[in-house]
Formats: structure tokens, sequence, C-alpha cells
């Protein structure tokens, strides 16, 4: 259980210019990851219409890969909201009181390329 002073304050949402492009968030069941160089390599398997796409991400100290291999995880899979060319994803996670990474997942099996409402 979280205490008010665990929770950082929140803030208004700043307004979404027009034309601007609004992340499109799906589920997908993790079908390899694989730990490189302090990253964890992620590839995500979004169902028929998505396919599998990679992601990379610091989870070393919540997570090993073979522990991720067939959970499901949110991720952004708009092509033009990532920010490099190593990931075709981003994976969604927030920080632990550690800061170290946690992944956002559903509670309960989704079938693979739902998207967020």
């Amino acid at each position: 259980m979280t205490s008010d002073s665990d929770i950082a304050p929140e803030s208004s949402p700043a307004p979404v210019p027009v034309g601007a492009v609004q992340p499109d968030i799906r589920v997908g069941t993790i079908a390899s990851a694989q730990e490189e160089g302090g990253r964890t390599l992620l590839w995500i398997d979004f169902g028929a219409h998505l396919g599998v796409r990679r992601a990379t991400m610091t989870l070393a100290r919540n997570y090993k890969a073979p522990q991720l291999v067939g959970r499901q995880v949110c991720a952004v899979v708009n092509p033009q909201l990532q920010n490099t060319t190593v990931n075709q994803v981003l994976a969604l996670g927030m920080p632990d009181r550690s800061g170290d990474m946690v992944l956002i997942c559903p509670d309960h099996r989704v079938p693979d390329g739902g998207k967020l409402f």
C-alpha cells in the first residue's frame, strides 16, 4: 500500500498541439529476451496485425531475461514516436522506489495487439 507521500504530485497535462501524433499503446507477449551490455533486448509479439517488434530497456535489477519470456507488456507502437533506430516499439515502465524499471503489464492475459483505451 502506498501513502500520499509516496506519490508524486500530479500536474496538469500539457495541451496536445493540433496535428500531434497520439501514442498508440498496445499489449504484446515477450517472445524472446536477451541481456546485452547492461540492457535487455525484447522481441514482443503484438499479434498477426503488428507482428513481432524489438525494444530495449534497462531491466537487470528487477528482471532476468529468461523470466520475461511469455509475459505481456504494454508498448507504444507508433514508429514516428521512436527516438532511435534500435527500438521498433517503446516498452513502457515506471521506476520503483530505487529508481529501477518495472514493466507496465495487464493484470490478466489479454489478446496480443489489444489497444489501450
